[in-house]
């Protein structure tokens, strides 16, 4: 898949499925340097209408600062081709710029084996 370079990050999509509906989120970023995933609240429209017992209220640390996220477990994420099951990602504010509704972290780039390829701005997986 190629990526879109702006602003000096790469950009691409994911998919967020939970209790069947799904929802493709645009502008999130491949960040190698996160250790964990984080979706944009702003970007999941609709996908959560409340709070569930086995949500977890976390705190991330980034250049931004601190910042509050609900961690929940969801059905599916699919990035490209692959897809994890009843996986457990985290859902916060991105700040005041947005245009960016995620990162994309270390905990989904390496079980997918993905290689990015920054000569061609292109993402792959080595899973085939």
């Amino acid at each position: 898949m190629n990526l879109d370079f702006r602003d000096g990050l790469l950009f691409t999509g994911i998919t967020i499925t939970h209790y069947g509906k799904s929802v493709f989120i645009p502008n999130v970023i491949i960040d190698t340097g996160a250790v964990e995933s984080i979706i944009s609240v702003d970007a999941i429209d609709g996908l959560f209408d409340k709070y569930e017992p086995e949500d977890q209220i976390r705190f991330m640390t980034g250049i931004g600062g601190r910042k509050a996220s609900v961690r929940k477990r969801v059905d599916e994420v699919k990035f490209l081709s692959f897809r994890i099951f009843q996986y457990t990602i985290d859902f916060g504010r991105m700040g005041d710029d947005n245009s960016i509704n995620g990162l994309i972290g270390l905990d989904i780039l390496i079980p997918g084996k993905f290689i990015v390829d920054l000569n061609q701005l292109r993402i792959y997986s080595a899973i085939r």
